[in-house]
């Protein structure tokens, strides 16, 4: 079997990852940028917030389902079309997104925007791994890494530029555009099709059993952290999805083309590698979610002066990750992940000693040491689980590194809001900036980031391990 990523040019690798890169932005950008439009739909729809919170949830939900899904078909079938496919579909979901007449058709276009970019999250690593060679793949990832950053980043001012100069509908047709320029770009410079796992059959059953799992786990953590279902209700719903994740597993160990290859995880590299990623995202979300209400709340800080220091998170990002990739292609990923995971979970032991009088140049200060040390980690941490693994099981691998990101990203989030309301017995809903809720408010974010930096300490603890014995 040929090699691709010694056949193609340097100009021609290039290409494939400004295309990757666009995709990403592209899919980066639309989970943040429609926050900024949730009032001004409300109001459009005359729904209430919490049914228009169906907006993101729908979203997460689809993309976060099926991104095994398109890994296992990629590695099948091939990567070119299937990419090519999933910018149609999210180009029409956002077109039929601008032109939505009812919040239900609205909700519905979400749906079909997301089904789009779940194929472009999937896809994305593993066509830019399979491109490039191992001593460019860091630095690579890395860009990639980057253009998330800045997608978080510009989301919400860009939201915010194209409401005030058109209107919410401008912040879905801007995709349109950018997407019909994508699958241009697929076509032209992107690896030919070709079957990678020639005869083998798509695992229909075990994906079903997956979409079950996911959507049990994660409606269960979204309405928790609501506080629109009980604890009760809560624990049935992940005791269904843990009964799933048993009938899947012996799905997969005896079906002879499981959607998920269990032997991936026989690598040390690949299943610490995930596990790390997983424990950093929960950390960095608690952080994402309950920083803001810091610096409005305690720190007294305006909305405009809270949105530009949380902007250094992913300004710093955006500078250290495509550098922390190139240093992972010249020396070795081990130390550097250990080094990134470590300062990121300094940071957060600094931030669980903040209070109400904290100087803001010290904020600020461990604001960019967590986004430095979140990006000298992740970039060659990704690049380590990518390179772990057989070409014809990069789509699945891509797919599982998208997947434990979304993962973390939620379970950091629902598991912050309950330790809060456990030490506080106070609902986010309920912080009102008075001197007695500001000082419960901060006993109870302190504790958050104590378990926080716990969280960091243990995805520390693993890295040390992989750097010692793999």
């Amino acid at each position: 079997m040929r090699n691709i990523n010694t056949e193609y040019t340097k100009l021609k690798r290039n290409l494939v990852l400004i295309n990757a890169c666009m995709a990403t932005f592209m899919a980066t950008v639309d989970g943040s940028i429609v926050n900024i439009i949730l009032p001004v739909v409300s109001g459009a729809f005359g729904v209430t917030i919490s049914q228009v919170q169906w907006v993101i949830t729908a979203y997460l939900l689809c993309i976060s389902s099926l991104l095994l899904v398109w890994g296992k078909l990629s590695d099948i079938y091939g990567r070119k079309h299937l990419f090519a496919a999933g910018m149609v579909i999210f180009t029409l979901g956002s077109a039929a997104c601008g032109f939505a007449a009812s919040f239900g058709f609205l909700v519905v276009s979400r749906v079909v925007q997301a089904l789009g970019a779940s194929i472009m999250m999937a896809l994305t690593q593993g066509i830019v791994t399979e491109v490039f060679p191992a001593k460019e793949r860091g630095k690579a990832l890395g860009f990639i890494g980057m253009v998330v950053a800045m997608g978080s980043l510009a989301g919400p001012s860009l939201g915010g530029i194209l409401v005030h100069s058109f209107s919410w509908q401008a912040v879905f047709f801007i995709n349109v555009p950018f997407g019909i320029l994508g699958v241009a770009m697929t076509y032209l410079v992107m690896p030919e099709n070709r079957r990678l796992s020639a005869g083998k059959a798509f695992d229909g059953r075990g994906a079903a059993l997956f979409v079950g799992i996911i959507l049990l786990a994660f409606l269960s953590l979204l309405n928790l952290q609501e506080g629109s279902i009980t604890a009760l209700t809560a624990g049935l719903m992940l005791a269904a999805a843990a009964f799933l994740v048993i009938v899947f597993l012996g799905w997969e160990r005896k079906t002879q083309s499981p959607l998920l290859d269990l032997s991936l995880f026989d690598s040390g590299i690949f299943s610490i590698g995930l596990s790390c990623a997983y424990l950093s995202f929960c950390a960095m979300f608690a952080y994402n979610f309950f920083m803001p209400f810091y610096l409005q709340y305690a720190a007294g800080m305006t909305v405009l002066q809270a949105g530009i220091m949380m902007s250094l998170f992913p300004m710093t990002m955006a500078l250290v990750a495509p550098v922390s990739g190139m240093l992972s292609d010249r020396i070795s990923y081990k130390p550097i992940t250990v080094v990134g995971l470590s300062v990121s979970t300094l940071s957060l032991f600094l931030m669980s000693g903040f209070d109400a009088g904290t100087d803001r140049v010290a904020v600020g200060l461990c604001i960019v040491l967590l986004g430095a040390g979140s990006s000298i980690f992740q970039s060659p941490n990704n690049s380590s689980v990518m390179g772990s693994v057989a070409r014809d099981k990069l789509g699945t691998a891509g797919s599982m590194t998208a997947f434990f990101r979304n993962f973390g990203m939620v379970s950091g989030t629902t598991l912050s809001v309950i330790i809060f309301s456990l030490v506080t017995n106070l609902g986010i809903d309920n912080i009102t900036g008075s001197a007695g809720t500001v000082q419960l408010f901060l006993k109870g974010y302190q504790v958050v980031f104590l378990c926080a930096g716990m969280v960091d300490l243990l995805a520390v603890l693993l890295s040390i391990k992989r750097a010692r014995t793999l």
